[in-house]
């Protein structure tokens, strides 16, 4: 894709993103970050842009994900910060409190890392394609060889059968 047809593409669509974004981080500036994140994506990918046949669809799920890892790891900072210990060693509640979190959070990685172990291979894999390596349906079937449409339907049952498994512990 060249510089103006990707102009023509996909800077028309930045408002709505800019919307999308804001809606998912709650701050002007993270939400500006955001989309200026997914234009560089975009303009590094655009070899295959060409091929995207609902520009604003894509761009939406990558912006998704661009928000979702800004959120991780602003929560991950947050809780860096909380378990910084108070002046003189003490432990106070905020500390305590805090792990209880870390505890809570470790079972919850455990349960579903079984869960995990308990689907069929195919699920397992693409779940692990799609959520640890954040690969695209369309990576994950040139990779596995299977198609997009199969790749998205895997996860979905993937998805489905985890959290019917963990409703019951969460």
């Amino acid at each position: 894709m060249e510089r103006e047809e990707f102009k023509s593409v996909w800077l028309p669509l930045a408002d709505s993103f800019y919307r999308a974004a804001f809606s998912i981080l709650g701050e002007e500036a993270d939400a500006k970050d955001a989309v200026q994140d997914l234009f560089v994506r975009l303009w590094n990918s655009r070899e295959r842009l060409d091929r995207i046949v609902q520009p604003l669809g894509y761009g939406l799920a990558a912006l998704r994900n661009i928000c979702i890892d800004r959120l991780r790891k602003k929560a991950g900072r947050l809780a860096r910060e909380e378990e910084i210990s108070p002046v003189h060693g003490e432990k106070s509640r905020d500390t305590a409190e805090g792990g209880d979190r870390i505890l809570i959070r470790k079972e919850t990685v455990a349960l579903l890392e079984k869960a995990m172990g308990r689907l069929p291979e195919s699920q397992r894999t693409v779940m692990k394609l799609r959520f640890y390596e954040q690969l695209s349906y369309d990576e994950i079937a040139a990779r596995t060889g299977m198609s997009a449409l199969n790749a998205r339907v895997l996860v979905s049952r993937a998805r489905s059968t985890i959290s019917r498994e963990m409703k019951p512990f969460l």
